[in-house]
């Protein structure tokens, strides 16, 4: 159990520059992240675990200076020591956006479990299966961002890498069995290139909700008002927008406004926190709201070409024929865009070559080659 897991709090500059210099002479360390998504709105990265040497060490960003951990992001950086994750992607993301870091030499194991043909490729998963050991998963949803954490709470984070290396050998071994270790590397470079981008602002967000695009006229103005008036309560306080008022509430709200706060205390999941520090305010937007934006009608695509179509039919069969044979999800062996990628091709592919200058590239080439060459061969002769 990840109990008995007694980490290294490290809060200072120099536990920074001890952390580093053990990765740096480490064969390989492992990396993960603790972020506040779920009790702030402008989420940030809390913790960061890694483990190096058997050593389990969790470092506090929120008691430093962004320049107190560049040491380790160095380190990071530095190719020669590979750096284990799971799960990688939102990880790289917040750590690029709070302090531009960037990972070098990824070794990802979700990516060599779904290499693997893994159905269930979370960490606790794998880890209960490969090392025998069941993580606690009771704090997935803790705060990460209030201080000071319990040891309870301190051995969750470090169970996340604790473990990583063992996990990584017992896969990396299937992989090199099966020759599909070098198709791991390709991904964990592919992975490595991955940034943080900024969401555009979308007027449109309110209409995400389940239920929203049923809503006409008044109603469908009243949740965008409300949907808004969400969202400033929740940047000014600092929380996520679903500790102001939930989806449904609001979308209740907009489909039937209570004319009056009695009628506001009755509606389910409201609650009397919410009537008494908003409700006057809630009932005027619903009263008066503002007109929410017109959805813009997106140009009906054109009908695909019966000769596309036929290819990249045929393409999706050899595609799904290939990847159960391997073992594999078919839109992990080829996404569909990139199948109607290579089907809309003019000319027709006719070489390896030609599909190696798709986005299929790779070592998905290798595997799907011939078949998609004899897929393409044969809907243009039909």
């Amino acid at each position: 159990m990840s109990e008995s897991l007694q980490p290294t709090w490290v809060d200072t500059p120099d536990g920074v520059q001890e952390v580093a210099d053990l990765c740096a002479r480490s064969d390989r360390f492992a990396l993960d992240t603790e972020a506040d998504s779920m009790h702030s709105y402008f989420h940030k990265v809390c913790l960061i675990q890694v483990t190096a040497d058997d050593r389990n060490m969790v470092v506090d960003p929120l008691a430093l200076e962004p320049e107190d951990i560049e040491p380790l992001w160095e380190v990071v950086g530095d190719p020669a020591v590979p750096v284990l994750m799971h799960g990688a992607d939102y990880d790289l993301r917040v750590l690029d956006r709070d302090f531009g870091a960037e990972i070098r030499g990824l070794e990802d194991t979700q990516i060599m479990a779904r290499l693997l043909g893994e159905e269930r490729t979370g960490l606790a998963v794998l880890i209960e299966r490969e090392a025998g050991v069941r993580l606690d998963k009771r704090y997935q949803r803790a705060d990460w961002g209030r201080r000071p954490l319990t040891p309870d709470q301190l051995a969750y984070a470090a169970a996340d890498t604790a473990h990583l290396e063992l996990l990584a050998d017992r896969l990396r071994a299937r992989l090199e069995e099966l020759g599909r270790w070098g198709w791991a590397e390709e991904e964990f470079h592919k992975l490595e290139g991955v940034h943080h981008t900024p969401l555009e602002p979308d007027p449109l967000a309110f209409e995400r909700i389940k239920g929203a695009r049923a809503l006409r006229g008044e109603a469908r103005d009243r949740l965008f008002t409300l949907h808004r008036w969400r969202d400033r309560q929740a940047r000014k306080l600092d929380v996520p927008p679903f500790k102001i008022l939930g989806n449904q509430q609001i979308l209740r709200l907009a489909g039937d406004p209570p004319p009056a706060l009695d009628g506001l205390r009755k509606v389910e999941g409201v609650g009397p926190r919410v009537v008494r520090r908003w409700g006057r305010e809630v009932l005027t937007h619903l009263g008066k709201p503002e007109p929410a934006p017109e959805r813009t009608r997106q140009p009906r695509e054109p009908a695909a070409d019966p000769a596309v179509r036929r290819r990249l039919k045929r393409l999706l069969a050899a595609r799904d024929a290939r990847a159960e044979t391997l073992g594999l999800e078919p839109g992990l062996l080829c996404p569909r865009g990139c199948a109607e990628e290579v089907a809309a091709r003019t000319p027709s592919c006719s070489t390896v070559g030609d599909l190696g200058s798709t986005s299929l590239g790779g070592w998905r080439v290798e595997v799907l080659g011939d078949e998609f060459l004899n897929a393409l061969a044969d809907s243009d002769s039909s």
